[in-house]
């Protein structure tokens, strides 16, 4: 099943083509899932931290189940949150804080990840411009540095918001500029493929410095400034508000259905609701875009656009269009399976 059998443009360009990435393209790579990430965050945590966090589980009626990694990390941030803002207790946002550091100290954990799929992945894509001025868009909530070094391995130019050479600052415009040479008053756009990536939840490379988010490389990043990272939650609406994030959030926003019209997804669970809210659901039901989602099993939470033609899952078991199922057997909710495709 080559991308032109659900891409028809492909045949001929794959210019602007949009994907949304998520947790499921790293695991291969060696990174956790959810249930890997959470378990490995809470059994990370002091006894006094334990604590504090069976006393917001127990607020809200809730246990921890080590076994299933249940409620999730999602979860658990959602009610940690909840419990400091009704409760005001310091302890509750020193545990926040501690479950954030921990993310990231499991993000950074995976030594010498494998980033063959994510290259295979970049040198189809690249083959697949012709040497011609061609953008691909990729969207993720993913904090590890998988796809920036794909691309540096492939050779690739990758525009992700930051200008800069050791240390990095993040200007939004960088997102609209092309690059080329000038000849007298003529502008020849450069040839080429360039990636255009848009990380919605921050990075383990990002930082916060005086109101100003930065980029360096996570080893050169100082413990006493701020990693710039959305914290897993199911609802992330007050820090996706935010500044670089609120800008991302806009940026994507005013893409999908403009420059990109055609979204892929692969990896990605949609258990973000402000994700499905603002960038996935009203693209879809306005048919702005057409949805290709590659899944083990079809969300339910983008149940309501099911139902449209423009929208189509290929789970482990079916493919879905327009609401009607046709068995079928797909491996390519795996994405070292995906990335063939291409």
């Amino acid at each position: 099943m080559p991308i032109e059998e659900f891409v028809p443009k492909a045949r001929t360009s794959i210019d602007n083509l949009g994907f949304l990435f998520g947790a499921g393209t790293s695991f291969e790579s060696g990174y956790p899932l959810v249930a890997g990430l959470t378990r490995e965050v809470i059994s990370a945590l002091q006894p006094d931290e334990r604590a504090s966090l069976d006393e917001v589980l127990h607020a809200f009626g809730k246990s921890y189940d080590d076994a299933l990694g249940n409620p999730n990390i999602e979860e658990i941030s959602d009610l940690v949150i909840e419990h400091h803002t009704n409760s005001q207790a310091d302890r509750f946002k020193v545990l926040k804080e501690r479950i954030r550091e921990l993310v990231r100290d499991a993000i950074l954990g995976v030594e010498r990840p494998d980033i063959s799929n994510q290259v295979s992945f970049f040198e189809r894509i690249k083959a697949r411009a012709f040497d011609r001025a061609t953008n691909v868009w990729v969207f993720t909530t993913n904090y590890d540095l998988l796809f920036e070094d794909a691309c540096a391995e492939v050779g690739l130019k990758m525009v992700n918001g930051f200008i800069g050479a050791t240390t990095r600052c993040f200007s939004e415009r960088e997102f609209s500029l092309v690059s080329g040479t000038v000849n007298g008053s003529r502008f020849s756009q450069e040839g080429g493929l360039t990636v255009r990536l848009v990380k919605l939840h921050g990075s383990v490379s990002w930082f916060r410095k005086d109101e100003r988010i930065f980029e360096a490389a996570p080893s050169a990043i100082n413990e006493a400034e701020a990693r710039c990272m959305v914290l897993p939650r199911r609802t992330k609406v007050l820090e996706t508000l935010s500044n670089p994030y609120d800008r991302l959030f806009r940026l994507s926003s005013s893409l999908l259905g403009d420059k990109c019209k055609h979204l892929i997804s692969s990896g990605f669970s949609f258990g973000d609701s402000h994700i499905n809210e603002t960038l996935v659901t009203p693209k879809i039901d306005s048919g702005a875009i057409s949805f290709f989602n590659f899944c083990h099993d079809e969300p339910t939470t983008l149940s309501a656009s099911r139902n449209r033609p423009n929208v189509w899952h290929f789970c482990n078991d079916k493919t879905v269009n327009g609401g009607r199922e046709t068995g079928a057997t797909h491996d390519t909710w795996k994405f070292g399976d995906f990335v063939k495709l291409f």
